[in-house]
């Protein structure tokens, strides 16, 4: 994202696929945010209309297994309006986004989940203990107006949180999204902490996605129409959760010769 808004400062100390980690997507940013007027690493790709991003992200501090040691050192899932801006024409109150990550957050060596919703860069978030260390299956689905937050542990999917969001546009940057460091970047300006690189501060984040995967939701036609916001989380994961991947290529075409 800082490429196509022309900041010229990558928050990023390593971005490397199948290099640090066999297998993995590995981000290792520098001290940055995402909070009001702050913005943080964001890597993605432009969606449009309904979808199902999912990734299986692990959190841990730079020199080991253990939680980050530094305030809100998250990695997950984020989506967010795009901007069309400049540094130059760049202005306060414009941001418009949602996530859903783990790693640290308010309680720095504790593994956490945050969600975080930001509209006109008023940003509320909300974060909780898990007891699964800083490895998680995450999902985020956009239907209509709603975004839902989905998580698995272990295993186990649930529901993490529902965000009715009318004024988010058709086409949104989704994508992977790492931050580590709140109280360095925030000593200082919105302005400053976005367009430049911070290398001092505590940062202490190693971010692995082994995968990130979109698909289009199949809402159910017993569904259709009805206020997804009111349903049973129950209900949700019919269609979400595990049940939200599409079938692989190999199903989709099984039987057809060409």
């Amino acid at each position: 994202m800082y490429v196509v808004e022309g900041w010229g400062a990558n928050q990023l100390e390593v971005q490397d696929i199948n290099t640090t980690q066999p297998g993995k997507m590995v981000m290792i940013p520098f001290t940055s945010t995402w909070y009001n007027d702050y913005r943080g690493e964001l890597t993605f790709k432009e969606v449009t209309g309904d979808f199902v991003a999912t990734a299986d992200v692990t959190a841990t501090q730079r020199n080991g297994t253990g939680a980050p040691r530094s305030q809100y050192s998250l990695a997950g899932i984020m989506v967010r309006t795009p901007r069309a801006i400049t540094p130059a024409t760049w202005r306060p109150g414009g941001e418009n986004y949602l996530f859903l990550s783990i790693g640290a957050a308010g309680n720095p060596g504790v593994f956490q989940f945050e969600v975080k919703t930001t509209t006109n860069s008023n940003s509320v978030l909300q974060f909780e203990a898990t007891n699964a260390g800083g490895h998680a299956i995450i999902q985020y689905a956009r239907i209509g107006q709603l975004f839902i937050a989905l998580k698995s542990i272990n295993g186990v999917w649930s529901v993490h949180r529902r965000f009715p969001r009318p004024d988010m546009p058709a086409t949104l940057q989704v994508g992977m999204t790492v931050y580590t460091d709140y109280p360095t970047a925030s000593s200082v300006s919105a302005f400053t902490q976005n367009s430049t690189v911070i290398r001092a501060g505590n940062p202490d984040l190693v971010a692995a996605f082994d995968y990130f995967r979109f698909a289009r939701p199949q809402v159910p036609p017993s569904l259709a129409g009805v206020d997804l916001a009111t349903v049973s989380d129950a209900t949700l994961l019919t269609f979400l959760g595990a049940n939200a991947s599409s079938a692989p290529p190999a199903a989709r075409h099984r039987g057809v010769h060409h």
